[in-house]
């Protein structure tokens, strides 16, 4: 469907005759296409035209002298003397220098006599013209070489008024721009794909960079060319141009006229949609730019995280509500916040829980043990489908629409769950030490996590405390697509985003704190890696609780009309059992069976709260049999960490280290960083028995 908007004749050739002028104007160099620069650029050209007849003589003797100097050199053939010099060659060498210069000297003779004769007969045909002519063109030429440059003594850059965009998009102070921020050397330049062109919101020109120059590297430079362009990093946006049109060398550079984020915020689509197919990614939000960003909710689970007061759970029921408005789509949701933010979903929602006291997050266990059963149930299902409606082993529309195959798109979001994750209740009352109750959620998460997806289940998970030790790795690593609002430290930013994003120029800790509801979001085209360095700074749309609830109306309404309205919102509360052999399956998802002297440290290590993380993941992957030096790299790729971040890791929890940090292992052909399966049990005894 196209949206578009009838005219009548006249306003059409308003409209050509704008957008041509458009594409005139963007022709032009950057500061005659904006009427204040413009004009600031013809005060600066009359100021040095009316002082030129002064400084003309002098730029003569500059130039005279400089050009004097050259022709010497060459002459003289000093750069092939310095070189034969600086290699010691100047032995071997001297004779052919020699030859050269006597052929410059008699070539230059030759070419002096030759200048003086013609202009000699020049003159006796032409009279002073000649002289006048000549003499203007030798003085302009010299004039042109005696110039001061930027920076050289004797002149400041000097412009008529403060800076502005329009004179640093032009062509030297951008190159000159990306020399100060270290993007580029000092010898190399910029190829201008697009020349700079200006629109209602700002600059933009596409670039190539030099050989071997990349733009990722430039992006992580965004801080130190936003100084050199002199505005706030906010407004400058860089990205890779990729595609058929791009490659690894080509950017594209963005620069707002003012802040793009100080708008006030643009209301969702949501409001108004009468219903919404969540096979579509939902409506998020806009770029800086004003292009549009949605959101995909099926095949992926997405995590959100912020400091509190930041938009984290106007955020997280924007994909909420458009899951209420397909009544298609069965919703849990559980707030672990306690107030009224998710109330509206009461109307339409499956399982909903309302805070995060015991009671509901062993509610909470019992409703994800359901979901657990549903995800194995539904794989039995589809495997026994003919491969006309099922040709990928996963659900389609066609069967998430159909009620009599009972697997509509299930979404679960939990608001503020770290609340629910750090609940250390034990899970059986008889079992005081025993797992937890958060460790339970956790395991049964992150097997919804890695096996849901493909039956149709999504997580949708917010928190302001996204840090290894309240969401493991092992539940963090499956969460696909990542928005990270304002945080207060890169490390924050980095748990959320995932390890390396700040090397990539990601850092959720630069946003500022006016700026509510502005996050980076990764992975959102189900594609990119987590440390791709592709992530959007995106401002979100807003949806004020009265619009979600309106939202929420209609979603039940369509419910009953399609006769999918289940659950508790219909006060079926009565909640299906965890048959064994999906209970066996979670905990091998969670981490795996182990032998029985591995078990007894496992039980130790979950009563122990003191005890790192590294080293309660260690003892699941680590086999009894295991012994000798192990590469830190191979140990850390079980447990699915960063080499570094393991490393640090095993260093915090006192884990000896060889005093040959680096050697070699498993054939290995250079040292790499070592530590002995040894040393991680004895780290492990050693914590267990203190407590």
């Amino acid at each position: 469907m196209l949206d578009g908007e009838l005219v009548d004749e006249a306003e059409y050739q308003r409209s050509r005759a704008r957008r041509l002028a458009e594409a005139a104007r963007s022709r032009l160099p950057a500061q005659w296409q904006d009427p204040t620069t413009a004009k600031q650029a013809a005060l600066v050209m009359t100021g040095r035209a009316a002082v030129m007849p002064l400084r003309y003589p002098g730029a003569v003797l500059r130039g005279t002298a400089v050009v004097s100097r050259a022709w010497w050199q060459w002459v003289r053939v000093a750069d092939y003397y310095a070189a034969a010099k600086s290699t010691d060659t100047l032995a071997v060498r001297w004779q052919d220098i020699a030859t050269v210069r006597r052929r410059r000297t008699w070539l230059s003779l030759g070419g002096t006599l030759a200048a003086v004769t013609g202009e000699g007969v020049w003159w006796l045909c032409q009279g002073g013209v000649a002289v006048w002519l000549t003499s203007g063109i030798v003085t302009a030429v010299t004039a042109i070489a005696g110039r001061h440059k930027d920076g050289a003594g004797g002149r400041k850059t000097v412009m008529g008024g403060a800076r502005t965009l329009a004179f640093t998009m032009g062509g030297d102070s951008l190159v000159e721009a990306f020399r100060a921020a270290g993007a580029i050397g000092k010898a190399e330049g910029l190829l201008f794909v697009q020349r700079p062109a200006n629109d209602r919101l700002g600059w933009t020109v596409v670039i190539d960079l030099p050989p071997s120059r990349k733009a990722s590297d430039v992006i992580t430079k965004r801080e130190a060319l936003a100084s050199a362009l002199a505005v706030d990093e906010v407004r400058l946006i860089l990205e890779r141009v990729r595609g058929d049109e791009g490659h690894a060398g080509r950017l594209s550079l963005w620069v707002g006229h003012s802040d793009p984020y100080a708008a006030a915020p643009v209301v969702s689509p949501l409001a108004t949609a009468e219903s919404w197919d969540l096979w579509n990614p939902a409506p998020f939000g806009a770029t800086a730019r004003g292009d549009k960003v949605a959101l995909p909710v099926v095949w992926t689970a997405v995590l959100i995280g912020a400091i509190p007061r930041m938009g984290k759970t106007f955020v997280m029921r924007l994909p909420l509500t458009a899951a209420a408005l397909d009544p298609y789509v069965r919703l849990i949701v559980a707030d672990g916040k306690g107030g009224k933010d998710h109330r509206p979903f009461e109307q339409v929602a499956h399982r909903f829980i309302r805070d995060a006291r015991t009671d509901s997050a062993r509610r909470l266990i019992a409703v994800l043990e359901e979901a657990a059963a549903d995800v194995e149930d539904r794989f039995s299902r589809l495997a026994d489908m003919d491969d006309e409606l099922c040709p990928e082993s996963k659900v389609t529309p066609q069967i998430t629409r159909d009620p009599a195959h009972g697997m509509p798109l299930t979404v679960i979001g939990i608001d503020e769950i770290q609340n629910y994750l750090e609940n250390d209740t034990p899970l059986d009352p008889d079992e005081p030490k025993g797992k937890k109750v958060g460790q339970r959620i956790c395991d049964l998460l992150t097997y919804i996590a890695k096996t849901g997806p493909a039956a149709g289940y999504s997580l949708v998970l917010a928190t302001q405390k996204p840090d290894a030790k309240v969401i493991p790795d092992k539940l963090r690593g499956q969460l696909g697509t990542r928005f990270a609002l304002k945080t207060m430290t890169y490390q924050a930013s980095e748990t959320i985003l995932g390890a390396g994003t700040y090397k990539a120029g990601m850092d959720a800790s630069k946003l500022l704190q006016s700026h509510k509801g502005v996050g980076l979001l990764l992975g959102a085209d189900g594609e990119s890696a987590l440390s791709s360095g592709e992530a959007l700074t995106v401002r979100t749309h807003l949806l004020h609780i009265a619009q979600i609830r309106s939202a929420c109306e209609r979603g039940r309404a369509a419910r009953d009309a399609a006769g999918t309205l289940t659950g508790d919102a219909i006060g079926d509360t009565a909640l299906g059992v965890l048959p064994p052999e999906v209970a066996a399956l979670i905990d091998e998802a969670a981490g795996g069976e182990v032998d029985e002297p591995a078990a007894e440290v496992v039980d130790a290590v979950l009563v122990d709260d003191e005890l790192p993380e590294v080293l309660g993941l260690l003892v699941d992957v680590i086999e009894d049999d295991e012994q000798g030096l192990v590469a830190v790299a191979d140990l850390a790729a079980r447990i699915g960490w960063e080499p570094k971040r393991f490393g640090e890791a095993l260093t915090m929890a006192g884990v000896a280290r060889p005093q040959a940090r680096r050697q070699r292992v498993n054939g290995s052909a250079n040292a790499v960083p070592v530590v002995t399966f040894e040393a991680i049990r004895a780290a492990v005894v050693a914590r267990t028995s203190a407590a």
